[in-house]
């Protein structure tokens, strides 16, 4: 699993690419919660994900929460079909904002 990450506007985009399981997930949370831990806004873009286990749900989920918690906001766009569904079969898609591309993301995190 890589972020790479670009700064848009207010906003920041964590381009993530690999896998997000069990073997990278402490990984991703130290890097995906960093930002929104300052209350940073974050759109992540999930094009180049192609697995999201348990344990990833659990960082985008931490995600979520820390910027909840921080007056920040998280949002999630591009994600593959079988991403897509482990997001719906599990209920995160209800607790996680989702969406299609990244334009609609970054309003969706917008102040």
């Amino acid at each position: 699993m890589d972020v790479t990450t670009e700064v848009h506007g207010d906003a920041l985009i964590h381009r993530v690419s690999g896998r997000i399981d069990t073997g990278t997930a402490a990984d991703a949370e130290r890097k995906l919660t960093a930002e929104v831990r300052l209350g940073r806004r974050v759109a992540m873009d999930m094009t180049q994900v192609a697995y999201v286990s348990s344990a990833g749900l659990r960082v985008v989920l931490m995600a979520a929460k820390l910027a909840k918690a921080n007056r920040g906001a998280v949002s999630l766009f591009g994600l593959q079909a079988t991403v897509r569904e482990v997001f719906a079969m599990s209920g995160f898609d209800k607790v996680v904002t989702i969406r299609e591309d990244e334009a609609s993301a970054l309003a969706a995190v917008a102040p």
